[in-house]
């Protein structure tokens, strides 16, 4: 189609609409703003000072679940879980529908041991919300801690058929398969997460001790030789091109 006056036109209306109400407005962006806050804050108990501070200045229930939100992160990175879980209840009844809200609250489940509450609300939060990541992490780390280990390994291992990328998803994964023992998993899994962090020698090396666990599973074999290769061959291409 050619691009008219008026394409060109409604394409700036609609880039004026992202940078004002879809951004500088937008709810979502300023909770993350203040998990950032959070994140940075080096004395917990500080971040919790501030966003109590901003609980009192806040003149509106758009105010309060900002300020709610930081403070729910900053009082569970205190460690006062019990207050976290409260403040975290109490921001999410403001605003119900938003999952930023619902994951913080399985997040300071999470991090307060409440394993039993937080299973429970990390099945329901991933059933109306399928193949969320930030979801699936948590609802992981929820099981691992009920010591849940299959299920935990099970959510993990379908995670990484999605994000093969992502190395948090290879840490946990391999975690989670030393706590169940699944030592010959434990070694794929972490040659995964050093081939895609970059560290080609020791995806090397725990290939070759999965490989010694193999046995006689001969696809196994040639599927563990196989990526071997692939990471010689990824790090001579490398070589040619320093």
């Amino acid at each position: 189609h050619p691009l008219t006056k008026k394409r060109i036109s409604d394409s700036k209306l609609r880039a004026n609409e992202i940078k004002g109400s879809n951004y500088l407005n937008n709810l979502e962006y300023y909770l993350i703003r203040n998990r950032t806050f959070v994140h940075f804050f080096k004395i917990p108990r500080r971040a919790v000072s501030f966003f109590k501070q901003e609980i009192r200045k806040a003149k509106s229930g758009r105010e309060r679940v900002l300020a709610g939100y930081g403070l729910a992160l900053a009082l569970s990175k205190d460690n006062k879980h019990k207050e976290a879980v409260e403040m975290a209840r109490t921001t999410l009844n403001l605003k119900p529908e938003s999952l930023i809200l619902q994951t913080a609250l399985l997040e300071v489940h999470i991090h307060a041991g409440n394993n039993l509450e937080a299973v429970a609300l990390g099945r329901q939060l991933l059933d109306i919300n399928p193949d969320n990541y930030p979801l699936s992490m948590l609802y992981a780390r929820a099981l691992m801690n009920q010591s849940d280990f299959d299920k935990s390994e099970e959510v993990l291992k379908e995670l990484s058929l999605r994000r093969k990328n992502d190395p948090q998803v290879w840490y946990w994964l391999a975690e989670v398969q030393g706590l169940s023992k699944n030592i010959l998993g434990l070694h794929q899994s972490r040659s995964e997460y050093f081939y895609v962090t970059g560290n080609y020698d020791q995806a090397i090396q725990h290939l070759r001790y999965a490989l010694e666990l193999a046995g006689n599973n001969f696809q196994l074999n040639e599927s563990i030789r196989t990526k071997i290769e692939n990471i010689h061959s990824t790090i001579e291409a490398l070589k040619e091109l320093s």
